[in-house]
């Protein structure tokens, strides 16, 4: 609004940015980036190796497979797994005269 024009009933001042907000939202999404790092691991050695192979993606696929190794060995890759396992037996599961799955 330039100085000359009268305030409008409707143009509204714009709300004070408020930096809470922006430090629980930051919080959140690093959490979340972190527990997942960590908790997961497992899924981000499959993502990598799937990727076309490339000198950058064997470097990869190590460096993933270093960091799954260094998860499990702490634990903190079980529940990921476990949950993981029984999807599988689910997905295996078969009724009446159903044909098994093929390998996918």
């Amino acid at each position: 609004m330039k100085e000359h024009e009268p305030a409008s009933p409707v143009d509204l001042p714009e709300p004070p940015i408020e930096h809470r907000a922006f430090l629980w939202t930051a919080t959140t999404i690093v959490t979340a980036a972190l527990l997942l790092l960590f908790a997961n691991a497992g899924t981000l050695a499959a993502w990598v190796d799937e990727k076309p192979v490339s000198e950058v993606q064997q470097r990869a696929s190590a460096a993933a497979g270093g960091w799954k190794a260094a998860m499990d060995a702490t634990g903190l890759t079980a529940p990921r797994d476990a949950l993981h396992a029984r999807w599988k037996q689910l997905q295996a599961i078969r009724f009446g005269t159903e044909a098994p799955a093929t390998g996918q």
